[in-house]
């Protein structure tokens, strides 16, 4: 199993550009220490961040902020090949010369970044030439003397885009559900968010929902491409990792408050999916931790 805690080498961005995926790609719930922007050039599938879904197209830019748990879910053939722009920063290293020069876009960036129910998505196809050129710019200028300047000059870019799609959206209102009824994955996944915490009751559920038990396992993993199960233990898992990193509770209390009733399995579990022991986690986040 892939770890979901991806520790990203940043130094201070990450860039994958162009990467193609014609067949077997795994998507997985994950999160990483930075904020992340993925550029589509082609693909089907949908993103899934934040408690709700997005649908992956030619031209979207999707961010992610730090920590936040989300996952890409494509459905990929050599006739649907799914190609993307990835670039993985850390905010305060690479912006930390624009504050001054580009105070408003700098000020966009600190929304999405910290801001609760900010966009995560952009349809900007009315932009992909201007993307698809700037991506491939920045690749070229990695190469230089003057890739630093170039970082940053290419992150303003993205953000500028950003901008002229949201300039006359209020970023703190819910846009996302302005114009469409929510994926039944989506109202699952946000009765999951009040409920982790407890034994998991299928029942109760599909009661609150008006669903049989059959037909909720079925679409979420339809609309999500993965299992009920799944994300309802990644979403304990990463609440665990926030609990040990920035509070001194024991860890059979941990375990217990975020829905897992045997101290041993959780140890054992979040091993097999962190990749370490939750102790040895919280040493090393707790030493790190800002």
């Amino acid at each position: 199993m892939k770890h979901l805690f991806e520790q990203i080498d940043l130094k201070p961005f990450n860039w994958v550009y162009r990467r193609v995926s014609e067949e077997n790609f795994e998507g997985f719930y994950h999160w990483h220490q930075g904020c992340e922007l993925l550029f589509v050039y082609r693909g089907q599938g949908r993103v899934i961040v934040n408690q709700q879904t997005y649908d992956i197209k030619k031209g979207m830019l999707f961010f992610f902020q730090p920590f936040q748990l989300h996952k890409v879910h494509v459905e990929v053939s050599p006739k649907t090949p799914y190609e993307r722009s990835i670039i993985h920063f850390d905010p305060l290293t690479l912006g930390k010369n624009t504050s001054q020069i580009f105070p408003g876009l700098n000020a966009l960036l600190n929304q999405l970044q910290n801001g609760v129910n900010e966009p995560q998505a952009f349809n900007l196809e009315d932009s992909y030439q201007y993307i698809y050129e700037a991506c491939e710019i920045f690749n070229k200028s990695l190469h230089t003397s003057n890739w630093e300047e170039d970082s940053q000059l290419f992150l303003m870019q993205l953000l500028s885009c950003i901008r002229s799609k949201i300039h006359n959206i209020d970023l703190n209102s819910s846009f996302h559900s302005n114009y469409r009824s929510l994926y039944y994955s989506e109202k699952i996944m946000q009765w999951i968010e009040e409920h982790y915490m407890e034994p998991f009751d299928l029942g109760q559920l599909s009661d609150d929902l008006h669903l049989s038990k059959s037909y909720v396992s079925r679409i979420f993993k339809r609309e999500t491409g993965s299992s009920l199960t799944e994300y309802l233990t990644i979403r304990r898992m990463k609440q665990a990792c926030q609990l040990l990193q920035v509070t001194k509770k024991p860890i059979e209390l941990i375990s217990e408050s975020v829905g897992f009733g045997s101290v041993s399995y959780f140890i054992q579990l979040f091993k097999k999916m962190i990749g370490t022991t939750p102790h040895q986690y919280r040493l090393y986040h707790q030493v790190n931790y800002k």
